[in-house]
């Protein structure tokens, strides 16, 4: 409605610069003729005789009158040398002070607008010069300006053939590009949109949770704070494409992703991030992605002790069931009254115990690493398993940090050996620790399947497992060794070796406890 406001206003102002255009053309066109019609009255012989001798006014006024009919002017006039009217075709205008253009005495022509009797014409003054060469007086014609409604009427057929044109492709143009708009706008009112863009603002300001938009063509369309300080980009970001901007850790590939995602964790320099993408859509066409993303580098922390210590209780959990089996053992043979054979079978348990200690603290001076392997050695037995620790392992006492990381990826990475192993029918699972100018290494080789090689990408996935659907951990175990190894610098990539599969671990950037 606005527009078609806009456009009656333009339509006024050009009717309105159409008419003055008009009442120009009027001008310039009828002052050329009243200057002639008055050089012609003013060069009549008996204009020049009686004007001079003032004698046959009757004569002067049929002279008037002629040049009058011939021209249409309202006035004509003839003015003698003292600028009183001698001669008009009014005859109230006898004996009165003229009003000229110039003074009789400038013996020139003029042409212009003039005002008579409260009336604006075009008038045209010409000098009647006498037989001595000396001007005798004036010959005015004036014809008034039609007023605005002939005006109006006379250009009534260009105006309404050419503004309605005008309007009709005003009006058209106006519809089409209101349909336009709305289509871009999603049929919000100004108003709306107003709202919409405060709610906006407000809501991805205030939430903690990073959002980001990117267009069906890749390009980024939304960056909230929150997102901005995760990503390391600026505002100048905003309307880039996703693929030239410098972002690390797999974020650009992730966010130029087209697809629905589950929650994805990240490794970003000293963040680790949990991304989760959504397609959206308008009128059923995908208009593009909005990708979520929390920083849980304190969850992924506080998962690696939790981690740890569940990895150790289940491994104490193990050996709780040994130790009661050995008990009811024990108690079974004191009932019989066999005493010979219960100071043979502890004899048996503690020497197994002392082997396996020392055959762990050999290779493994933490004693938080070897408390695991320990653990771990005698759950794997408990399933028949030979959990064993290569010879050219050497690990030496680590700080309370980097032991932690340690028991966390080894602890999963036995984990998920000893499961493999166990659903392949194997029997053997080893583990070699030993450390590099850059941290501790962990490789742990099993006897399971393997892993194929078109899942070998995938295999460090968030919920990738190659466990049954809902089992406990399912698809977390191997997603947090990466984040581990990640967020100190290193990695970890698993190869398939002479027997199953291999997985080695660099922990990156660490410190034993004498640094």
């Amino acid at each position: 409605m606005w527009q078609v406001v806009a456009l009656l206003l333009v339509l006024v102002v050009v009717a309105a610069i159409t008419v003055q255009q008009s009442t120009s053309d009027f001008r310039s066109s009828r002052q050329t003729r009243m200057l002639a019609v008055a050089e012609s009255l003013a060069a009549t012989p008996v204009v020049r005789s009686e004007l001079v001798e003032g004698g046959n006014r009757r004569a002067l006024e049929a002279q008037l009158g002629r040049a009058a009919s011939l021209s249409g002017a309202r006035h004509v006039q003839l003015v003698g040398r003292d600028g009183t009217v001698f001669a008009s075709t009014d005859a109230t205008d006898l004996g009165t002070r003229a009003t000229l253009g110039v003074p009789v005495t400038d013996g020139r022509s003029w042409s212009g607008d003039i005002v008579l009797d409260g009336d604006k014409g075009v008038g045209g003054q010409a000098p009647v010069i006498g037989d001595d060469e000396q001007v005798q007086g004036v010959a005015l014609v004036v014809e008034d300006y039609p007023p605005w409604s002939e005006r109006l009427l006379d250009a009534a057929p260009d105006l309404v053939l050419f503004l309605g044109a005008a309007a009709a492709l005003g009006l058209a143009g106006a519809f089409g590009l209101s349909r336009f708009i709305r289509r871009q706008t999603r049929g919000l009112e100004p108003a709306e949109i107003a709202r919409l863009a405060d709610h906006q603002e407000a809501l991805l300001t205030g939430i903690h949770e990073g959002v980001v938009g990117v267009s069906a063509t890749g390009q980024l369309t939304l960056v909230n704070t929150s997102a901005r300080q995760l990503l390391g980009v600026g505002e100048s970001a905003i309307g880039r494409r996703v693929i030239d901007l410098d972002l690390r850790g797999g974020l650009g590939a992730f966010l130029a992703s087209e697809g629905d995602s589950d929650p994805t964790l990240l490794v970003v320099d000293d963040r680790t991030l949990v991304l989760t993408r959504r397609r959206t859509f308008f009128d059923d066409k995908p208009v593009g992605t909005v990708t979520t993303m929390v920083d849980r580098s304190d969850l992924l922390a506080l998962q690696s002790q939790v981690s740890a210590q569940a990895s150790i209780t289940d491994a104490l959990r193990a050996q709780t069931h040994e130790f009661d089996n050995r008990l009811h053992t024990i108690s079974g043979l004191v009932q019989l009254g066999e005493y010979d054979e219960v100071v043979a079978l502890i004899a048996d348990v503690n020497r197994r115990r002392t082997e396996i200690s020392e055959t762990v603290t050999r290779y493994v001076e933490d004693p938080r690493v070897a408390a695991l392997l320990i653990a771990k050695v005698t759950a794997a037995s408990e399933i028949g398993i030979d959990l064993s620790i290569e010879p050219e392992s050497h690990l030496p006492r680590l700080a309370p940090d980097t032991a932690a990381d340690v028991i966390t990826v080894l602890g999963n990475l036995i984990d998920n050996a000893l499961d493999a192993t166990r659903a392949n029918g194997g029997h053997e699972t080893s583990v070699r620790l030993t450390t590099d100018e850059t941290g501790p290494l962990v490789r742990v080789a099993d006897t399971g399947a393997g892993i194929p090689p078109e899942d070998v990408d995938r295999v460090f996935e968030r919920g990738w497992s190659t466990k049954p659907s809902g089992a406990a951990g399912r698809g977390i175990g191997l997603a947090l060794v990466q984040a581990v190894c990640s967020r100190g610098g290193g990695r970890v990539s698993v190869a398939q070796g002479d027997f199953g599969a291999v997985f080695t671990a660099s922990l990156g950037a660490a410190r034993s406890e004498e640094q």
